[in-house]
């Protein structure tokens, strides 16, 4: 999908301008001072399969999904190249905490549904500022093999127009981005999976009962147990009424990598991201 397809997208959940209309109205009557309880929010590096997993996990009857949302994270910079996504808990200013949780809890309310959840791979660099808006948030990381990741960048950015060109092809920028930047794509992807994921792996401590994880193969091989566990992590309940509205099995697209690239691009792979592969399971 492109740049501006996902933004007419999330434009469309909104509801455009009625939704708009709708939503000054609520703040200049009361809704200004809402907050927004206990969202959910799904990250993981851009082509983990992030998408399809909120496109399930908003199947329960009790989520409002609202997914992106580009434009409502960030109103001024969205669109900006050379934005920097690692956000801190330090950058957190007091309308930032306002607009994010009356933009989501009216998309709630509309959508008359006791949770949100939300998925942005740019909130996996932005955990702490998360955290900082919304304390009693849970986070649910979808982990992949990051050769399999690396593959899917490349391959998406050679066949979008906007992305090329562009630092890390507009998506998900790691914290310190331009020290990462290489003339070689295959270096940088390796780099781009490594340092996202590093990153939420080592706040996962920190998060505690608030973290939940879970691989795409698990996910793909039994979406119905995955996502079991992933709603009773969240607090939502995990019957047969809400897993039925699931599939029991997905295509995984694992496969790719291994007949599409090079073996020496399979080795830049493998010597940037072995370490953390085989910390997380996956076989070299």
């Amino acid at each position: 999908m492109s740049i501006k397809s996902a933004l007419g997208e999330s434009w469309n959940r909104l509801g455009g301008l009625g939704a708009e209309l709708s939503y000054r109205t609520w703040l200049l009557t009361g809704g200004a001072q809402a907050r927004l309880e206990r969202p959910i929010f799904i990250i993981g590096c851009p082509r983990s399969g992030t998408t399809v997993a909120v496109e399930l996990f908003g199947r329960h009857p009790e989520v409002a999904n609202l997914s992106e949302a580009q434009e409502i994270w960030d109103p001024r910079h969205h669109l900006d190249p050379e934005a920097d996504h690692h956000w801190t808990a330090e950058q957190v200013r007091p309308e930032d905490t306002r607009r994010l949780h009356t933009r989501f809890e009216f998309h709630r309310r509309r959508q008359g549904r006791a949770r949100f959840v939300n998925k942005n791979p740019r909130s996996s660099v932005r955990i702490d500022y998360i955290r900082a808006v919304f304390p009693d948030a849970r986070i649910i990381h979808v982990v992949r093999d990051g050769r399999a990741v690396a593959h899917s960048l490349l391959r998406e950015v050679r066949r979008t127009g906007e992305r090329q060109g562009v630092p890390f092809g507009n998506f998900c920028k790691p914290p310190d981005w331009r020290t990462l930047l290489r003339e070689d794509p295959v270096e940088q992807a390796a780099l781009q999976w490594r340092e996202i994921v590093r990153f939420v792996l080592d706040r996962r401590a920190a998060l505690g009962a608030s973290y939940h994880q879970f691989r795409y193969e698990d996910f793909c091989e039994n979406p119905r147990a995955v996502l079991q566990r992933a709603y009773e992590f969240s607090g939502l309940r995990a019957d047969e009424e809400a897993l039925a509205r699931l599939p029991k099995r997905l295509d995984s697209q694992n496969f790719q990598w291994k007949v599409s690239l090079l073996p020496e691009q399979i080795e830049t792979l493998n010597r940037i991201q072995g370490a953390l592969l085989a910390e997380l399971g996956y076989p070299l």
